[in-house]
């Protein structure tokens, strides 16, 4: 098969539902996401012959099926999770198709058993000890990086809503400093910004200076000002992930943490940390699940590590059981 590229924007019909479907999403990075994997769909099924809207069942699992053996950035194979993200996409695209009354079924609404399984979230979560020295490195840092790290770790957020936050999304609930979310699939909801994380957000909105057409717009301007990110680069413009990794990595190595965490240092890292400490402190999983936006709380364990706790794992003690009896060099017992 030729490699996947992206369809006509126009004279094609699928490609205009497409685009008004992804208009209606409030989330910009969200519909960043969706465009490429309903894209991804659309094409494979065009070079194959088959029409999008009269698609059945089978013809998704073939689409999943070419996927799993020929899909990825090396053509090796795309893993469960991205391939489950994919079909979550499509699936909406159709459920919209239906409501608009433009297809009779969603051939993405696979059964259970047809469906990718989702591999569970590499992404570890970090020790008290490593999260304290991650916050003092970012406070140490620019007041930028210090309300990004304080805001990931503080409420649990998804990357992509950080970075599609506005300034205008602040607010006060009951007298608690609150940051409506713009989640996935357009769905909203609030999570509570704590004394130390305003503290944080509060330095950095007073001291950044935006440029929006070469005009600097200066804290408390008055005049016309455009919508303006929660964080923003220097001109004004909202961050990508890859930057909010870097960061998180360049923190993490100053603040001398393993190089194995280091390595491994992930904005879902960060999501990991809130829904695995909040647990262990005795928070309701529901609880948990409401702060960072899942539907189910299966998702929710999904991010647990909790229940696992390495320092308690039956290896040391065996080992240390086993060495008592092992000679060294010198001819005594370890």
């Amino acid at each position: 098969m030729t490699a996947v590229v992206p369809l006509p924007a126009e004279g094609d019909p699928h490609a205009r539902l497409l685009a008004v479907y992804l208009d209606g999403l409030r989330n910009e990075l969200t519909a960043g996401t969706y465009r490429r994997d309903i894209t991804h769909w659309l094409t494979w099924a065009a070079q194959h012959g088959i029409n999008p809207l009269t698609a059945w069942p089978a013809d998704i699992k073939r689409w999943q099926r070419w996927l799993s053996e020929n899909g990825g950035r090396n053509g090796t194979g795309e893993a469960g999770t991205s391939r489950a993200r994919r079909l979550g996409a499509v699936s909406s695209f159709y459920g919209w198709l239906i409501e608009h009354r433009v297809v009779e079924r969603n051939p993405a609404a696979l059964t259970k058993t047809s469906r990718p399984v989702r591999a569970p979230r590499r992404a570890a979560a970090l020790s008290d000890e490593h999260t304290a020295a991650l916050l003092r490195q970012a406070d140490l840092d620019t007041a930028r990086a210090a309300a990004i790290v304080w805001l990931l770790l503080g409420t649990g957020i998804r990357v992509g809503e950080l970075l599609a936050a506005n300034q205008a999304d602040l607010g006060v609930d009951r007298g608690h400093t609150v940051l409506h979310v713009h989640g996935k699939g357009g769905k909203g909801r609030v999570v509570v910004l704590t004394a130390e994380v305003k503290n944080r957000l509060d330095r950095y909105q007073a001291t950044r200076v935006d440029h929006y057409a070469g005009t600097v717009v200066l804290p408390g301007q008055a005049g016309v000002t455009p919508v303006r990110p929660l964080i923003a680069t220097e001109n004004g413009r909202r961050l990508d992930r890859k930057a909010i990794r870097l960061l998180l990595r360049r923190l993490a190595k100053a603040a001398k943490l393993p190089a194995e965490v280091v390595d491994r240092m992930h904005p879902h890292a960060t999501r990991a940390t809130y829904v695995t400490a909040a647990l262990a402190d005795g928070v309701s999983i529901y609880e948990v699940a409401k702060d960072v936006g899942h539907a189910s709380t299966d998702t929710t364990r999904g991010y647990d590590r909790s229940h696992y706790d390495p320092s308690r794992s039956a290896a040391y003690r065996l080992t240390g059981r086993w060495s008592r009896h092992m000679p060294d060099q010198e001819g005594t017992l370890l």
